[in-house]
């Protein structure tokens, strides 16, 4: 009974994709373009919101094609990072090397170029808010992003801060936390984690805050947000200031705070 019921089902629906063949593949294709509409508005609504509020470390994509008027229009592209924000002046590094497609500039985040020595120019770039403004509604800027972590687009675009380990509080440290620094430093990840993580079920402050790094930033395992935030809280209720500047900028970058 239940078989032939199954293949009655099954036979109905294959006749059904096969007379509305046309019909489904429509509503699919509205469907992707409606999100990738969605999506693509999302974006720029976010990355808007960057340029209006930038922070140091922020990445940005400039077609200086746009920027140069006095010349036929040639693309242009090229990375371009924030290095300071003062009241109404944001100041640049530059980056030496000019892109033909967008393409390739995305590229040369996502191989980590921005950490090489000579990737930027040496004299800044200051420009005023308004003025990052206007580039960005005539498409001298053409896209912005903001770190998560030490990442934009599967790139490292900036150093991270190696696990604190300050001398005046060596005596306070667990025997397993500074066995995690010393396994991290040596690039074990998976051992310096577990490391951390017996440090932290002791209740030592660095050994919840190095955890929580590697927590955030995936490191040695998978990413845990929820857990980072709860160690970062109670390290910072041990007077931790470096939990408390990672717990705000934890709650910047993830909706894990609220």
């Amino acid at each position: 009974m239940i078989k032939s019921a199954l293949f009655r089902t099954h036979d109905v629906i294959t006749a059904s994709v096969s007379r509305y063949k046309a019909i489904i593949i429509a509503f699919l294709l509205i469907g992707f373009c409606g999100y990738w509409i969605v999506q693509h508005q999302q974006s720029q609504t976010q990355q808007s919101m960057w340029l209006h509020a930038p922070k140091v470390d922020d990445v940005i994509m400039v077609d200086f094609g746009r920027i140069q008027s006095d010349r036929v229009y040639q693309p242009q592209f090229r990375v371009v990072q924030v290095i300071a924000v003062n009241s109404g002046l944001v100041t640049l590094k530059q980056g030496r090397y000019t892109y033909a497609r967008k393409r390739d500039a995305k590229r040369a985040i996502q191989l980590d170029n921005l950490m090489l020595d000579d990737y930027f120019k040496a004299e800044p770039w200051r420009l005023t808010h308004s003025e990052i403004l206007d580039l960005y509604q005539s498409g001298g800027i053409y896209a912005a992003y903001r770190p998560n972590d030490i990442y934009v687009l599967g790139g490292i675009v900036k150093q991270r801060a190696l696990p604190h380990f300050p001398k005046h509080q060596r005596a306070q440290f667990s025997p397993q936390n500074s066995q995690g620094i010393s396994l991290y430093q040596q690039g074990d990840l998976i051992a310096a984690r577990q490391s951390f993580e017996a440090a932290a079920s002791n209740q030592d402050q660095w050994g919840m805050y190095n955890l929580a790094t590697m927590l955030i930033a995936a490191e040695g395992g998978e990413q845990d947000l929820p857990r980072a935030f709860e160690l970062l809280i109670k390290a910072k209720a041990q007077g931790n200031l470096k939990a408390h500047e990672a717990l705000t900028s934890l709650c910047q970058l993830h909706q894990v705070c609220e």
